[in-house]
């Protein structure tokens, strides 16, 4: 019964068209500090620079590949450390030292894109069979995550969040589902990341994809990338 109590809220958001509905179902149709700076930028910035770290792109199918999803154990510097480095570098003019680390530097960036779309892919697959354990395990805890699932509100907290996949995956849809994954990017930052994709999802027996755009944003705790915002929009074409 107290179970039965807890749910009630999320019904009014879910069963009138969400996404085990509407998801499932498609809608109907370096000769000075400056010159090195500027040679740095193409693939690394510092910080107080604002520019935006390239993405990597993923072509269609790979998200269900599997990806290295850690980086080396302790010792090696992060993302940060590795900028301030540089910037000193740069600002002392050991052109050795800076291009040095802005190999070293692009090497964790690669790294921590993989981490996070191999977060992304542990999603996906969650989802596609309908495994609660899995999606659990997927999620950071806390009340500062939340899920915006198709056509219904945001959902907030742990607790809450994963109340709304057991409705998703309760909906009476034969698991595993179809999904594909397109126009995938990745973006990371520090100790946070995003994925930004469409999603492709189809039940078995049905001739039509539900197609939703997607934001996944991870965040790194204690060296393991987990999701703590799903945000899910149908795509009509």
């Amino acid at each position: 019964m107290q179970w039965r109590r807890r749910r009630r809220p999320l019904q009014r958001g879910l069963r009138g068209g969400p996404r085990f509905r509407q998801l499932l179902h498609p809608h109907p149709e370096a000769s000075s500090a400056s010159e090195l700076g500027a040679w740095l930028q193409t693939t690394s910035t510092c910080p107080q620079q604002g520019t935006r770290l390239p993405a990597a792109r993923v072509k269609s199918g790979e998200a269900e590949g599997r990806p290295s999803t850690e980086s080396a154990a302790g010792g090696t510097p992060d993302e940060e450390s590795l900028r301030r480095e540089l910037e000193a570098a740069i600002q002392e003019e050991d052109y050795a030292r800076a291009a040095a680390l802005r190999d070293e530097l692009r090497v964790v960036q690669q790294d921590g894109r993989s981490a996070v779309l191999a977060a992304n892919t542990r999603l996906y697959t969650a989802f596609k069979n309908g495994d609660l354990v899995a999606m659990h395990q997927v999620w950071a805890k806390g009340d500062h995550v939340y899920v915006v699932h198709p056509s219904a509100g945001r959902i907030s907290g742990y607790e809450m969040v994963m109340q709304s996949w057991e409705m998703v995956c309760d909906a009476g849809y034969e698991f595993p589902l179809q999904i594909d994954l397109q126009d995938v990017e990745v973006h990371v930052r520090g100790d946070v990341g995003y994925v930004t994709c469409l999603e492709l999802v189809r039940t078995k027996g049905s001739s039509s994809w539900g197609k939703q755009v997607a934001t996944n944003v991870f965040e790194k705790v204690e060296g393991k990338w987990f999701m703590c915002i799903h945000h899910a929009s149908h795509f009509d074409e």
